[in-house]
Formats: structure tokens, sequence, C-alpha cells
């Protein structure tokens, strides 16, 4: 299994149109998420990693968020297959990698608005940027979410009172974010509106996973899967 560690060099984009309504990625995974639909998650799963590993060998603009959110949607489709499958080792590993990306973009919009503000740009341009920052910050609050649920499954192997609670949990972060993360361009998109209106949802997740064990002592337990890079990406055997 691949994990690609989102260091990218600058490079000539390769951007183009997918198919459908998918607008502008790196890779065209349409075949993969018709899989997924489908509930073909063996398929969908070989079909997402052929993606990601499309996508590793492909030239990336650092400096566009929408890499990261396409690359985060592929490690995102890749652990929910996990999930179904019961690998969850396997889960881990793809939500170290969605995690990793998702912090990656915020580190790059972050870093775009500070240069913005120090070089002076309008208002309706700030605006922009910081609504960019919000919305990476929140994506990468459900991703640490997810990830601490995955680390729960992995400790227990989906067993016991614990396991089939983390079960439940996965589940219901899944419906809540269903409709609020959308995947219908081929990256992660936030629908902001919707997500206010299901906050509650994804605060009670939070707040029964938080109960279930002490996640702290877990996220030191299962550091993040690391490898040695090569050209921008990592190999994981």
């Amino acid at each position: 299994m691949r994990i690609i560690i989102f260091t990218l060099t600058l490079g000539i984009s390769v951007w183009g149109l997918a198919a459908g309504a998918w607008a502008v990625t790196v890779v065209d995974a349409t075949g993969a998420e018709a899989l997924y639909q489908a509930g073909d998650f063996k398929g969908a799963r070989e079909a997402f990693q052929a993606a990601v590993d499309e996508f590793g060998a492909a030239s990336k603009d650092s400096n566009d968020y929408r890499s990261y959110r396409e690359l985060g949607y592929l490690y995102d489709r890749l652990a929910d297959c996990c999930f179904t499958q019961r690998d969850f080792a396997g889960l881990k590993l793809y939500l170290d990698g969605r995690l990793e990306v998702s912090q990656s973009e915020l580190n790059l919009v972050e870093g775009q608005l500070s240069g913005a503000l120090m070089s002076g740009i309008a208002q309706a341009t700030a605006r922009f940027l910081s609504d960019r920052v919000d919305d990476a910050v929140r994506l990468n609050s459900i991703a640490r979410i997810k990830r601490s649920i995955g680390l729960i499954l992995l400790d227990t192997g989906g067993e016991g009172r614990v396991g089939e609670e983390a079960i439940h949990q996965y589940q219901l972060l899944a419906q809540a974010s269903s409709g609020v993360i959308e995947t219908d361009r081929g990256l992660l998109e936030l629908n902001v509106g919707r997500l206010e209106q299901r906050l509650d949802k994804f605060e009670a997740v939070q707040l029964a996973v938080e109960e279930l064990v002490d996640l702290e002592e877990l996220w030191l337990k299962y550091p993040f899967t690391r490898s040695e890079p090569a050209s921008g990406d990592t190999e994981q055997d």
C-alpha cells in the first residue's frame, strides 16, 4: 500500500477535465466511485488504490488546495472500504494519510492568508482566504475524529463493548458527514450550511468517542505510519 506524504515540489500543473460532473482533478476516479456506490468495496478499494498510485506519479501544483482535497478524498474512500472489510490496519493507514494531507492543506492556506495580509490585499480577498482557512480547520477536525475511531477499532479489533461502540460511532459519523462533506467533484468539499445544521451530531460523536477510551494515550500508542519519502511518495508494504 502506498501513502503519499504531501510535501510537493512545484511543478507543471496537469489538472484536466474529468468525466461527468467532476471538475478539475489530477486523476479520474469516477470508475472507482461507481464501484463504491454499487457496494463493491473490494473492487472499489483496488480502483481507488490505483488512482492513488496514478496521483503519486503525476505533477501537482503544491500551491493549489484542491490537490490536497483530491488526495484526501481518495484516502477517505479507501478508509471506508477498509472499514467495510474489517481491515482495521488498512483503515488506520488511510486515515493517517487523510489527516496528514488535511494538515498539509491547512498549513498551506494559513500561509497563503498570512502572506496576503502582510502584502496588503482587498477586504474581499482576505475574507475569501479566511473562509478557506476556516473550511480547512473544520475538515481537519472531522478527520481527527475519524482517525480516533479508527485507532479504537485497530486497538480492539472491532470487538467487545468498546469495539462495537466504535463501529457504531464510525457509522454515525458517516451519516453526519453525508451531504456535509461532498465528493461529487472528485475532491472533498465542505457544505458549511449543512455543517452548521449538524454540529450537534458531530459533537455527539466526539463526546461518545472521548468517553470510550483515553484518546491521548491511544494516539501515543499508534503513531502515524511513515516511511522514507521518495519522489514525494512513501511506500508502505
